[in-house]
């Protein structure tokens, strides 16, 4: 009887157990089921569209001297360099062709006003009587600037785009130009104007980090380095010299753009 007794108290602490552990179980699958799905993975593929603004930075050299070369008086040469506010749109197509791995192609425009000038008395290896007053200023100012680009770049994280990009750009730069001489040294005064407008072609190369702050939300800061080929040069007749015109030019033109943009994902 003894021996029964105890049998019985053994099956039953099975059964506790093991109705325990059953219950237990339930009720993780129950908490489990109940807990919020992980949040989707974010794609990167698609058509965007969006727009930034930021800073500009440019420069280039221009030079000034006589037409036909003067013997006594030398050219001159000075750096454009000036800086303003950019901003603009910009669209494109991403295409993520592995798992971190994201190529794409992207076209930008962008209003600009960025001017730089310089001012210089002119120099002579004779120096022009007490009182002449002698001045050549030049400058540019950077009105837009365009481009189409490649671009390819590593996921840092899931959400996070490290690129470089690249391709062809262009740009629309007015430039003028004044040459003066007064005084005892120049009689009667001698005054030469040059204006000039021309839309560029060159390239430009850059990269930047890309934030998806949800599937379809996109934040970037960039910089990209731009070349614009092809300053013009300009001959202005003077007034009472018309056989000595002035010679203006202007080199490429070097540009840094640094900006933020924001843009939404199809």
């Amino acid at each position: 009887m003894h021996t029964l007794l105890a049998l019985g108290g053994w099956i039953m602490r099975r059964f506790r157990c093991a109705a325990f552990a059953a219950v237990a179980a339930f009720g993780f699958a129950a908490v489990a089921s109940a807990a919020p799905p992980p949040p989707p993975a974010i794609s990167w593929t698609g058509f965007y569209i969006g727009g930034d603004v930021g800073g500009t930075w440019t420069s280039n050299t221009g030079t000034w001297g006589l037409i036909p070369a003067s013997p006594n008086i030398n050219a001159i040469s000075g750096g454009n360099g000036g800086s303003g506010v950019i901003g603009g749109l910009y669209a494109g197509y991403n295409w993520q062709f592995a798992p971190t791995w994201i190529a794409g192609i992207e076209g930008d425009w962008s209003w600009a006003k960025a001017s730089g000038s310089f001012s210089q008395a002119w120099t002579a290896k004779v120096p022009p009587p007490p009182g002449t007053v002698t001045n050549t200023n030049m400058s540019s100012t950077l009105d837009w600037l365009a481009s189409i680009r490649g671009r390819l770049g590593y996921l840092v994280m899931p959400n996070l785009l490290a690129y470089g990009t690249g391709g062809v750009a262009w740009g629309k730069i007015d430039y003028s130009a004044t040459a003066l001489c007064s005084g005892p040294g120049c009689v009667p005064t001698y005054s030469a104007n040059a204006g000039s407008s021309s839309t560029q072609t060159g390239w430009t190369v850059g990269g930047g980090l890309e934030w998806a702050i949800t599937n379809n939300w996109l934040l970037r800061g960039e910089y990209l380095y731009y070349r614009l080929n092809g300053g013009p040069s300009v001959v202005a007749q003077a007034a009472n010299y018309p056989n000595n015109p002035s010679s203006f030019s202007w080199s490429n033109t070097n540009i840094s753009v640094a900006r933020v943009g924001l843009s939404y994902k199809f």
